[in-house]
């Protein structure tokens, strides 16, 4: 899509904004309410398009979360985040406490929603669409070790797991919205931070002519006194965000907005029964997101938003295979005798963005139009001179070796169309249509969505929605084999009911029940067994790229609850809890369990305030255990490698999923700031949850390491682990 093409798109919806103008005038004041607990995007507010400290259409209500359409979701603030227990303060972490959310790893904070896989999440900042805010992301996940996002810069951040705002690039899981932290009345604010994730720094000031900055930067300082955090390696990683309003006229607001990150890692694994694997790897990567906005309000009931961003990802990535016995060196280092270079990755993927809406009140109605364009180009190559056996055949022969070098452009446009308001003063009502084209495969999707709500009383209420989504498979497999390039987009249906059962001045109890089913899902053409986004997690070993087609189903349903209580201000509780099942079929037909089945689900947690001004931060997760594809032991016996059964994928479950995290938090009053203390530990119990097993080489076996007398080691997620940090807020 050319520039040309891109401008007509965006001004062809100019006579209809200037139409929708109506006589009525209407209240502006929805800041106040914005500031609020509760507030979520909805009728009354959209930040993303017009901020909350500027003029937007206001709702009145007892509470903004029972003014929308939407089914109810909380709005997550930074001080929740910060003394949360167990997410290391990390953003993306957060959101693993919810229902119906679960984690792949204590060591990466993908958020896997409703039985989804992590690409099929949307992450926006500031109404700007990043394609990932984590650091050390793998190409077919948006998820990674810790967001790049400091959770000092976020004012406040919801997750909508069903229908959201059609203005949105479609995905099949969810939209994560955030927003970044506002000043408020003072007139700079600022802090430094030093802890195990890092130190850095923020400082917020008001600007003359109506402006405001924002910028905040972290760093990794862990390297400085270790070389392995126990992951045969540390990571090392560096971020930095910055957000420049200014408003020159009343009518006109200009922001510029500014995310990237920098990060590495080199993994140097020794034979060890925790090992889970004998390759050695050499990560690096930087990821970056520049955009400008602009906000126009050509009257009190008229505004629009034009948004334009540029992102950029690279990363590199070398792999070798140690073999041939171990030895260690004059440092005390683990060395393998000999090295074979089984993978590269070189990679450089760039996306940009131009976006158009236009919304207007109408006789009490928030009606929404708009168009995008964006352009995507790519420049990858991967070289497996040699890979390895495939872990999925019995086959001595067949290896996994492939190469493939890529550089092309493609475009992809999108159009909505989105109306919302009232029947009465109970009934609420929001009704979308997005189409979306995808020059990559010569397709397109027409994703229709509907939501209403019912409000019984001032304490009750009930919604319900329907929504279509698809969304592209992930570029590198798409573009791995010519014949993947035919995938076809993968398309969720989902259909979701809930209810407020209460909300006091206590707190909130809310239900949920979802049924949600995949079509066209990428599956395996030579392993009819396998699909894409249920792939048997090799746990470390080399990469695996596969010839595609777009023909697996899958299924995902549940029913969710959640329990948010307070006590004066000496106790905070969350209590979550979620009943589920997800299943999936590849060429074979057979149903199988997902990757992501987890049939239950339960999450306390709890800040509480305890004499002489410390507080305590809780947390206790329990769930069922992780599915895993059992070895075939025959075959691995006798040709001394891990060959996985794939008539048994995900025919086991580990033992249930339980940790614990306690820490405590102190502040205290210095001169021209505060100071807050923060430690504690995570796995305060150091419980072994699994996380799989691995078959070990005979290079690597003890016989004190068998497992039942065959080669395979159990692999744990995180055991104990400390967490420090002192923050000084001026």
């Amino acid at each position: 899509m050319n520039a040309p093409q891109i401008f007509l798109l965006v001004f062809a919806v100019y006579p209809a904004l200037v139409f929708a103008q109506s006589r009525q005038e209407i209240v502006l004041s929805a800041s106040a309410e914005a500031s609020g607990a509760g507030i979520n995007e909805g009728a009354a507010s959209h930040s993303s398009v017009i901020p909350a400290v500027y003029t937007t259409l206001k709702v009145v209500a007892d509470d903004p979360e029972m003014a929308t359409a939407l089914a109810p979701a909380p709005t997550i603030s930074q001080d929740q985040i910060l003394s949360s227990a167990g997410t290391f303060g990390d953003v993306s972490r957060y959101f693993q406490v919810l229902p119906g959310v679960v984690g792949i790893s204590d060591l990466s904070n993908d958020v896997l929603v409703r039985g989804g896989h992590p690409t099929e999440n949307l992450f926006v900042v500031d109404g700007v669409e990043i394609p990932n805010i984590n650091h050390f992301s793998l190409s077919g996940s948006n998820g990674g070790f810790t967001s790049m996002i400091d959770a000092s810069a976020v004012g406040s951040m919801t997750m909508r797991a069903g229908v959201y705002d059609a203005g949105y690039s479609s995905r099949l899981s969810s939209l994560i919205n955030i927003h970044t932290s506002q000043l408020g009345e003072a007139g700079k604010s600022g802090e430094l931070s030093v802890g195990m994730a890092g130190a850095g720094g923020l400082y917020q000031s008001a600007l003359a002519h109506k402006g405001s900055l924002l910028v905040s930067a972290h760093r990794s300082i862990l390297n400085l006194v270790t070389n392995d955090i126990g992951i045969d390696g540390v990571p090392i990683y560096t971020n930095g965000l910055a957000r420049l309003e200014f408003n020159p006229r009343d009518r006109d607001n200009f922001s510029l907005f500014s995310l990237s990150g920098a990060d590495s890692i080199a993994l140097s694994p020794c034979p060890v029964p925790t090992e889970p694997s004998n390759y050695r790897t050499q990560y690096s990567g930087w990821r970056t997101t520049e955009a400008l906005s602009w906000r126009h309000d050509f009257s009190a009931r008229v505004t629009a938003n034009l948004t334009a961003s540029s992102s950029l990802t690279r990363q590199n990535i070398g792999q070798q295979e140690e073999f041939g016995g171990y030895f260690t060196n004059a440092s005390g280092e683990c060395q393998a005798n000999s090295l074979l270079q089984t993978y590269n990755e070189d990679s450089r993927n760039g996306l940009s963005a131009l976006n158009y809406e236009a919304r207007a009140d109408v006789h009490g109605w928030l009606l929404s139009v708009g168009a995008s364009g964006k352009l995507s180009t790519s420049d990858d190559s991967v070289a497996q001179p040699s890979g390895q056996l495939s872990p999925f055949s019995t086959d001595p022969s067949r290896s996994d070796a492939v190469t493939f070098s890529r550089n092309f452009s493609t475009g992809q446009t999108a159009a909505f169309i989105q109306a919302e308001g009232s029947f009465g003063a109970r009934w609420k009502l929001i009704g979308g249509l997005r189409a979306e084209t995808f020059a990559l495969v010569g397709g397109h999707a027409l994703d229709p969505r509907i939501s209403a709500s019912y409000r019984l009383n001032k304490h009750q209420s009930m919604s319900g929605s329907l929504n279509i989504s698809s969304q592209l498979p992930p570029t590198m497999d798409m573009i791995s084999y010519e014949s993947n390039r035919s995938l076809q987009p993968t398309q969720a249906r989902q259909g979701e009911l809930g209810m407020r059962l209460w909300q006091g001045n206590w707190g909130t109890l809310d239900v949920d029940a979802y049924e949600k089913s995949y079509r066209h899902e990428p599956v395996s053409a030579e392993y009819p067994e396998l699909m894409l986004s249920n792939m048997v997690d090799t746990l470390g070993q080399a990469f695996v790229w596969l010839p595609l087609e777009s023909a697996g189903t899958a299924e995902a349903r549940g029913l969710e609850a959640t329990l948010r209580g307070h006590w004066k201000s000496r106790v905070e509780l969350m209590l979550s809890a979620a009943r589920s099942q997800t299943t999936y079929r590849a060429l074979d037909g057979i149903r199988r369990p997902g990757n992501y089945d987890v049939p239950a689900t339960m999450n306390a947690m709890g800040n509480f305030r305890l004499p002489a001004g410390i507080k305590l931060d809780a947390r206790e997760s329990i769930s069922s255990g992780h599915l895993y594809t059992p070895f075939d032991l025959a075959d691995s016996n006798e040709q001394d490698r891990g060959i996985y059964d794939l008539s048994r994928v995900n025919a086991r479950r580990g033992p249930l999923y339980n940790r614990v995290d306690l820490e405590i938090e102190r502040n205290l009053k210095v001169k021209k700031g505060l100071l807050e203390f923060h430690a504690g530990f995570e796995n305060i119990f150091n419980r072994g949850n699994l996380q799989g097993y691995v078959w070990l080489y005979n290079s690597q076996v003890g016989s004190s390491w068998l497992a039942n007398g065959e080669p395979i080691a159990k692999v744990d997620q995180m055991g104990r682990y400390p967490i420090c940090s002192v923050r000084y807020r001026f």
